[in-house]
């Protein structure tokens, strides 16, 4: 009798199976001698198992996902000690976007393999899944401990604390990655990233020098080298990494802007204006460009160039505040031009968040505040009282963090032009910075008189409160306010934690707290402080100490934190 022969993939595949669910034979050994069927012997649960997983391959290669799903389960339940069928489903649910049941069959692989980092990894991504990241964290730890060299386990673990907004952690995995992987540039800049938004500069800046080392075409690490040295004083350095950057990316306004920054700082002007004219020869060009030009140009003695710049919109007190600079300047009659401010219809905040941070920022605090200042001065000592040079002067005091300065300006208007709510706002800041709580408190509700509505100043006014320990019932009512505004404010959400705090629940602070540190788009020192204090009240000193570790790292001058670690920590031990 001729015998049919299966397949070898076949033949491959069920001795695969076999091993893999231990089935057995259900052939045995006649008196004779011979193999023939036990046909008495009932079908085990290993083979029945193994039908049904035969049938969920069939059903899944006829797109009948979910019948496949269901065979496989049957199969995972009569062979529980089966890893592979384990596994196997997990996978099954997490392509059926099931995660509740994905993680029972992963828990399950994990008990079978403790010793499978792998294994450990798809559970840890189920965990992220599922939005329970302590224990996803966990997971992707036990991984990297099983296998110190497992690329994937530190990647997953990146994913969760990016994802949670833990840069401290996501640094500490950057670094060990730059061990493991020395000569992968993207780690290195990656790094360098991570490291620049916590403000070290140092270590942001050797790491992204060693990308470069590495890959000198990696431009987007020359922008933010560019930026660094800046930071540092080093503005030849930081226009050489601009230029390079441009080479690459010619069309980038921002990195021309940085680029002009530079130059403005070692005095080479024309070529700053040159670049800014590159700029605004585009469609693209924004009104800050025309800020800065007009800027520029009023301080190389540019003065006709300067007045003949119009911006097609967005900064019409601006445009006209710089024209009034140039025609002082060019010994040009500007009390008009001075005359004429106030009754520009445009959003003065809105310009001076705009505008005048960035003149600071890209052509130096100190010279660029110092030619305001003494320019504003001048105008306030015409006969024109405008309350624009008003609130521009006092602004810019602000932003030079001359308090004490631009109280004195702030004040006098509000004698001239009588209650005004920026006026009001903008003394609230300061006297926040002078620690004056009332004075504080004053203004912020002489704003909310004139705008109750407004949720960042109720937050103002909330964290206050809470941050002083007074009035907390009415700094909740504020807050919860605020939040009904904007539910996804981390800020708002932390404040309201921080009264929670105040008022001794230390879980709702922690929920609310960790709530924020998600919604935020950086890590914060103070909110990373305030989790620590929270889990303080609730005695969990361990977790209280971490918090404020990472508190310290992202900013170490961080005021009372120090303290607090040395403190907890000589308890501790």
């Amino acid at each position: 009798m001729k015998i049919r022969r299966t397949s070898t993939a076949l033949l491959i595949y069920t001795l695969l199976l076999g091993s893999v669910l231990g089935c057995r034979t259900m052939l045995r050994e006649s008196a004779a001698g011979v193999m023939v069927r036990d046909a008495a012997a009932p079908p085990s649960d290993r083979a029945k198992a193994y039908s049904h997983f035969l049938m969920s391959g069939l059903l899944e290669r006829q797109g009948q996902f979910d019948k496949a799903v269901e065979e496989m389960r049957k199969a995972a339940d009569l062979a529980p000690d089966s890893s592979v069928l384990t596994l196997r489903l997990a996978r099954a649910y997490i392509r059926a976007q099931d995660f509740d049941n994905a993680l029972v069959m992963a828990e399950r692989a994990v008990e079978q393999q403790p010793d499978n980092a792998n294994l450990w990894i798809v559970l840890g991504e189920i965990y992220h899944q599922l939005d329970r990241s302590d224990e996803a964290v966990q997971a992707f730890q036990k991984a990297i401990a099983i296998d110190p060299k497992n690329i994937l386990g530190y990647g997953s673990l990146l994913s969760v604390e990016e994802s949670t907004n833990d840069l401290v952690a996501a640094i500490d995995i950057y670094q060990r990655l730059t061990e493991l992987t020395p000569k992968a540039p993207g780690v290195h800049y990656q790094l360098g990233l991570a490291l620049a938004r916590i403000n070290d500069a140092e270590g942001a800046r050797a790491a992204l020098e060693r990308a470069l080392e590495l890959k000198p075409d990696l431009v987007q690490a020359r922008y933010l080298l560019g930026v660094l040295y800046i930071e540092q004083g080093e503005n030849n350095a930081a226009a050489q990494q601009f230029m390079r950057f441009l080479k690459a990316r010619p069309d980038d306004h921002r990195a021309r802007e940085q680029l002009a920054g530079a130059l403005v700082r070692m005095n080479r002007y024309p070529e700053a204006i040159d670049l800014l004219g590159q700029i605004l020869s585009t469609k693209s060009a924004e009104p800050r460009h025309y800020v800065q030009m007009m800027y520029l140009l009023v301080r190389s003695g540019r003065y006709e160039e300067a007045e003949g710049i119009v911006p097609s919109s967005g900064a019409p007190i601006f445009s006209m505040l710089l024209r009034a600079f140039a025609r002082r300047e060019n010994a040009q009659p500007y009390v008009p031009v001075l005359e004429s401010l106030d009754a520009i219809e445009g959003d003065l905040d809105a310009e001076c968040n705009a505008f005048l941070s960035e003149l600071l920022f890209l052509f130096g605090q100190d010279d660029t505040g110092a030619y305001l200042r003494s320019t504003l001065d001048e105008f306030r000592g015409t006969e024109v009282r405008s309350r624009t040079i008003e609130i521009i002067l006092a602004r810019t005091l602000m932003l030079l963090e001359q308090d004490e300065e631009a109280e004195k300006v702030l004040v006098s208007a509000i004698d001239v032009y009588g209650s005004d709510k920026w006026l009001h706002y903008y003394l609230a800041t300061v006297y926040e910075g002078m620690k004056r709580v009332y004075d504080t408190e004053k203004h912020l509700k002489a704003y909310l008189d004139i705008e109750p509505d407004d949720a960042d100043v109720l937050n103002f006014l909330g964290y206050l409160y809470a941050d002083h320990n007074m009035k907390l019932d009415e700094a909740e009512a504020l807050l919860e306010r605020a939040l009904e505004m904007d539910p996804q404010n981390g800020f708002y959400l932390d404040s309201l934690g921080w009264v929670y705090y105040r008022k001794g629940d230390a879980d709702r602070a922690i929920e609310l707290i960790r709530k924020a540190i998600l919604a935020m788009d950086n890590d914060d020192a103070e909110v990373r402080d305030h989790l620590g204090d929270a889990y303080l009240l609730k005695g969990d000193v361990a977790k209280a100490l971490a918090e404020w570790e990472r508190a310290r790292r992202l900013d170490p001058n961080y005021e009372g934190v120090k303290e607090k670690i040395e403190k907890y920590r000589a308890k501790g031990s």
